[in-house]
């Protein structure tokens, strides 16, 4: 089910999520009113241009620039998965100006200053040379333009999923993702500024909502391998795994009916592009 793509070999593999494509909106959860809340604070800030061609970099089912395609920008995402390259297209409306085709950010076919603003999402753990992901979206954007990368913070951290990645750690299986660590902040930052990018401070924390999950919810997600960072796990592993954790829930007072309530937050981080 799950695919790790080698179609260009030389750039090293990157996580195809062509597999979980029909489920993936179903669990992600970044509510529109606060991403279009946030990216209203970003035009205040000179940030974003109030209009604009934007790529949506690894844009995945479109989540993040459909939005901003709804209000007015002309977006292109590419990603390496084709399936979830079709969701994203099927979501247009009459009148948007976006388009969604496959593609390898590593390697975008773009022409050189192209670009008034890129978005990312998640997009630098799931691609092994990172780096060269970033160098090549610095290419495409027009001098000065901003890289902005905006996650959702706690929408996952489930205490199913703390118990599962727990032991993960303990199995001697910590480092479980193909690229940047993804509270690796200052690893990012520090690799941007050598590109001869500039961070620009930016606080969206205050913009945050509530959410929950059943832990079997929660347990039959990870069982059906929907997130990435447990993808490389061996086999045997992660069987083992989800027996335990399937013992741990059962454990519990209300075993798989046990509600997590969650208040996931938006982290954006944005670097200026040399003018």
């Amino acid at each position: 089910m799950i695919e790790i793509s080698h179609r260009k070999a030389a750039l090293g593999p990157a996580s195809d999520f062509s597999g979980i494509a029909a489920r993936y909106d179903s669990t992600r959860d970044l509510p529109q009113e606060y991403l279009l809340a946030g990216c209203v604070r970003l035009v205040e800030h000179g940030v974003l241009p109030a209009r604009g061609v934007v790529l949506d970099a690894g844009c995945g089912t479109g989540q993040l620039s459909l939005p901003l395609a709804a209000q007015g920008y002309d977006v292109h995402g590419i990603d390496i998965a084709a399936e979830m390259i079709a969701i994203a297209q099927a979501k247009v409306q009459s009148g948007w100006r976006a388009d969604y085709s496959v593609g390898d950010v590593r390697d975008i076919a773009l022409d050189t200053h192209r670009i008034d603003a890129i978005v990312v999402s998640k997009l630098f753990q799931h691609v092994e040379d990172w780096k060269g992901a970033c160098r090549e979206l610095i290419r495409v954007a027009r001098p000065g333009a901003c890289i902005i990368q905006i996650n959702e913070r706690g929408a996952f951290g489930n205490a199913v999923r703390r118990y599962f990645a727990r032991r993960a750690d303990e199995l001697g299986y910590a480092g479980r993702y193909l690229g940047l660590n993804p509270h690796g902040e200052a690893e990012l930052r520090m690799h941007m500024k050598g590109e001869g990018c500039e961070a620009i401070p930016f606080d969206a924390s205050d913009l945050h909502w509530t959410t929950g999950i059943s832990y079997g919810e929660a347990l039959g997600r990870l069982r059906d391998r929907l997130y990435a960072e447990f993808w490389y796990l061996p086999g045997a592993v992660h069987r083992q795994l989800i027996a335990e954790t399937s013992a741990w829930v059962e454990a519990q007072r209300e075993g798989r009916a046990t509600i997590d309530r969650l208040t996931p937050y938006l982290v954006v981080e944005v670097f200026r592009t040399p003018r």
